[in-house]
């Protein structure tokens, strides 16, 4: 079983090597410009993922996706919606064609939700139906269209027009939470959340100690993390100039195997505040500046694709394992590695490589804790109901029936 597993890795990587022969430049464009959306650089990334997608490569459908995604946090939405409907009607990628359009349904249900509430609050001036649209309205322009600025702006309003009241209270908590998780302004939220006091809200007191509670947990976590850059900073010995050859020695002498527990620790400890940024930009430096590491190394390309798969991006956490194991293949998170890849593929709707992969599992590892899950997967994909000779996973790839014998696979 061990052969079926190196001979499917092998195919991967041959795969693999022969897309990016055929695309060359095509893929490092897309690498660079997921970069920049990754850091937040949405105008840049956008710029470079319009040029992507005029091409025919591989990445044409994905790059107009997050083009899309890119208009949506610069607050373009008719250009978003221009993005998500080209890819939701011309794309052949089921799951990127799935995806645009639930983009299309959020961003239209959004706009008109912040109609409806507008009129509500219009409608009802110093009422219950005011602060309850304002707050709605609020938490729309945050989870549902991602502008946090208004969003804040929203808040502030209910605030002022509610003082003292528990949907205030609710709003003053929100804009906290905006600040210390979409923005990452951790100064400004710990201002924002100081003013949700005992004092100023006397019937939220248990939602206001939680509150204080996260602060300290936030302030002890940017402390350690601070340790840890000032550690790596005394410990550098030149300056890290990208793409020169230089070696870890060099750069941190005897200390290097501290410096990479110290770039993980700092990757884990920004995850734990659901900084991604953070966390994939010390990820990065671990694995560019200290690649015989291989303890450290390992773990962080691991990260990476856990944050993917976190993040519901499946098609670059699939990229992520296969480069996890690429670089690791004897390391003990393969079977995980393995098994995630297997339930990635299955939320882009590729049946037959999760089938593959759930297989790979399934046979590989019979000791490991996913086994069990692993091996129903299999019987069920191999389950063949309607008795047509095409077992479920096939029936799910070619969308047809497998409870109609006359709709099969072609």
């Amino acid at each position: 079983m061990k052969v079926r597993f190196i001979v499917f890795l092998s195919l991967i990587s041959l795969a693999i090597a022969f897309i990016l022969a055929g695309c060359g430049s095509k893929a490092i464009n897309y690498d660079s410009a997921m970069q920049k959306y990754e850091a937040q650089n949405y105008q840049q990334a956008l710029t470079e993922f319009e040029e992507i997608a005029k091409g025919g490569s591989k990445f044409a459908s994905r790059a107009e996706f997050y083009a899309g995604e890119c208009y949506k946090y610069l607050f373009k939405f008719d250009e978003a919606v221009a993005a998500f409907q080209k890819v939701g009607e011309k794309s052949t990628d089921p799951y990127l064609s799935a995806e645009a359009k639930n983009r299309l349904a959020q961003i239209r249900e959004g706009r008109n939700d912040v109609e409806r509430l507008k009129i509500t609050h219009a409608n009802y001036p110093g009422t219950d139906q005011a602060a309850d649209a304002l707050l709605e309205l609020g938490s729309v322009y945050d989870n549902k269209l991602n502008d946090y600025k208004t969003a804040i702006e929203t808040y502030n309003q209910l605030i002022k027009e509610f003082p003292g009241s528990s949907k205030a209270a609710q709003a003053q908590i929100s804009i906290g939470y905006i600040y210390l998780y979409k923005l990452f302004d951790y100064n400004t939220a710990f201002a924002e959340f100081n003013k949700a006091s005992i004092k100023t809200y006397p019937e939220l007191k248990f939602r206001v100690s939680e509150v204080e509670d996260l602060l300290r947990n936030v302030t002890k976590t940017r402390g350690e993390i601070a340790e840890h850059v000032a550690f790596i900073d005394q410990t550098q010995r030149q300056d890290y100039i990208p793409g020169r050859k230089i070696t870890a020695y060099d750069l941190y002498g005897a200390k290097k195997d501290q410096v990479a527990q110290s770039f993980h620790a700092i990757a884990v400890k920004w995850r734990s505040l659901k900084n991604y940024p953070q966390a994939m930009n010390a990820y990065r430096m671990l694995i560019e500046r200290l690649p015989m590491e291989q303890a450290q190394a390992s773990e962080a390309r691991f990260g990476v694709a856990e944050i993917y798969m976190a993040q519901s991006r499946y098609y670059e956490a699939v990229e992520a394992f296969q480069n996890f194991i690429k670089f690791h293949p004897t390391n003990y998170r393969r079977p995980e590695a393995i098994y995630q890849m297997a339930i990635a593929y299955e939320a882009l709707r590729d049946y037959d490589m999760a089938y593959k992969t759930y297989v790979i599992y399934r046979d590989t590892y019979p000791d490991k804790d996913n086994f069990k899950a692993a091996e129903l997967k299999v019987r069920q994909y191999e389950y063949d109901e309607d008795q047509d000779g095409a077992p479920y996973y096939k029936e799910l790839q070619a969308g047809t029936s497998d409870k109609d014998p006359s709709k099969r696979p072609s």
